[in-house]
């Protein structure tokens, strides 16, 4: 017999894990740097609109776990949930990726201008973008 709660408790542990790295990794890197001078300038408006227009794969990838979701949750303990979780995993782990690319794309920005406020920005943004692919907490109890 098939039990989900295993696999809601790994869902929930993937998305923390994964929107700590998208929070720690620009905090450490303004750290490391301290009061950078960009050494780019010119690449600051396209950099921050080639960010914020990978929002929309977030979403494209969004539609894709949901249909993943239902189809694993429909399932429920048959023969056929552990493949359904299995595409679940594999959906919210490139979802939670393409969620965090707006921020990474920040830090690129970041190492390119040395502005702190659109890298902080861009950071929310993901952040935001990634609570889609968060679990509900009644679920995994």
């Amino acid at each position: 017999m098939f039990d989900a709660k295993p696999q809601w408790r790994t869902l929930r542990t993937v998305w923390r894990m994964q929107s700590a790295s998208a929070l720690l990794i620009p905090l450490v890197i303004i750290w490391l740097m301290g009061d950078w001078n960009g050494v780019y300038e010119s690449a600051a408006i396209p950099l921050f609109t080639l960010a914020m227009a990978s929002l929309f794969l977030t979403l494209w990838r969004f539609r894709r776990y949901k249909r993943a979701l239902i189809q694993a949750e429909g399932l429920g303990n048959e023969e056929g949930a552990q493949a359904a979780w299995s595409v679940l995993h594999r959906e919210q782990m490139l979802g939670l990726l393409a969620a965090e690319l707006p921020g990474f794309i920040g830090v690129f920005h970041f190492f390119c201008t040395g502005e702190l406020v659109p890298l902080l920005l861009l950071v929310v943004v993901s952040l935001g973008a990634m609570l889609l692919y968060r679990p509900p907490a009644a679920w995994v109890q």
